[in-house]
C-alpha cells in the first residue's frame, strides 16, 4: 500500500505527461504539418498532382491501420515499451522524410513515419490511465485531449512558418531534436506499471482482419476524396467500403 501511495504523489508522473504530450503532438502535427509544403515539394521533387495526395495519405492510412495493432501490443509487451518503440520508428521515419530524394521515397518514408506515429496515438490514453488515479487522471486526459486539438489547428501554421523560414525539409527535421527529448523523457519518467496484461500469443489472423477492415474503409474515402467526379456507386470507392464490411464481420 505504501508503494501505491507513492506511486499517487511522485511528481515524476506529470513529466511523464509531458512525454506522452510531445509523442501525441508530434504524431497528429505531421498529419496537416505537410499540406503548406506540398507546393514546395512539388517544385523539388518533380511530383505531380495525384503524388502530392499520397504524401498525405500514406501517412494517414498506415496511421489507421495499425492503431488497434498497437493497443494489443502495448497490452502483450507493455505499453511504456511500445510507445518508446514507437518514438523511435517515428523519429527514425522523420529523418528519411527529410533525406528523400524523390517523391517515391517520400511516400515509403511517409508510411514508415506513420507506423511510430500510430503507437504514439494508440497508447497514449492508456499511459495517463495507470499514471495517474481520481482526479488527477482526468486533469491529465483534459491536458492530453487539448494537446490533440492544438496539434490538428497549429500544423499549418507551424508548416507555414518553416517553410517560408528554412525548407520543405524542416518540417521533418524539427522532429529530430523533440524526438530524441521525448525518448529520454519517455524512458526515465513514464511508469512500467500496467494494469493488466493480455495473456496469450499474438493473434495474427485477428490483426490481419481489423488491419484489412480498417485499411479498405479508410482507402476506400480516400479513393473517393482523391476522384472528387467519381460517385459512392464507383467500383474503386463502393468495392473497398464493401471489402471493409465484409471483414470486419470475418472479424467478429
Amino acid at each position: 500500500m505504501q508503494n501505491s501511495g507513492h506511486e499517487k504523489t511522485n511528481p515524476k508522473r506529470w513529466l511523464a505527461l509531458i512525454a506522452i504530450s510531445l509523442g501525441v503532438f508530434m504524431a497528429l502535427i505531421d498529419t496537416t504539418v505537410v499540406n503548406v509544403a506540398l507546393p514546395s515539394i512539388q517544385t523539388s521533387l518533380n511530383a505531380s498532382y495525384s503524388d502530392l495526395q499520397w504524401v498525405i495519405s500514406s501517412y494517414t492510412i498506415v496511421f489507421s491501420v495499425l492503431l488497434l495493432i498497437w493497443a494489443k501490443l502495448g497490452d502483450l509487451y507493455g505499453r511504456k515499451l511500445m510507445f518508446m518503440v514507437g518514438l523511435v520508428i517515428f523519429t527514425i521515419g522523420s529523418g528519411l522524410d527529410a533525406a528523400s530524394t524523390t517523391i517515391g521515397m517520400l511516400h515509403i518514408f511517409r508510411a514508415v513515419q506513420a507506423i511510430g506515429g500510430s503507437a504514439l496515438m494508440s497508447l497514449s490514453f492508456a499511459l495517463i490511465g495507470t499514471s495517474f488515479d481520481g482526479k488527477e487522471r482526468g486533469i491529465a486526459l483534459g491536458i492530453l485531449s487539448s494537446i490533440i486539438g492544438l496539434s490538428t489547428a497549429s500544423g499549418p501554421l507551424l508548416g507555414g512558418w518553416l517553410v517560408d523560414a528554412f525548407s520543405w525539409q524542416s518540417i521533418f527535421t524539427i522532429n529530430l531534436p523533440v524526438g530524441v527529448v521525448t525518448i529520454i523523457l519517455a524512458w526515465l519518467f513514464i511508469s512500467n506499471k500496467q494494469a493488466h496484461r493480455a495473456s496469450g500469443q499474438v493473434d495474427f489472423l485477428g490483426m490481419l482482419l481489423s488491419a484489412g477492415t480498417i485499411f479498405s474503409l479508410v482507402f476506400g474515402l480516400v479513393q473517393k476524396e482523391m476522384h472528387t467526379d467519381w460517385g459512392w456507386g464507383e467500383l474503386q470507392v463502393a468495392g473497398y467500403l464493401a471489402t471493409a464490411v465484409v471483414l470486419f464481420a470475418l472479424f467478429i
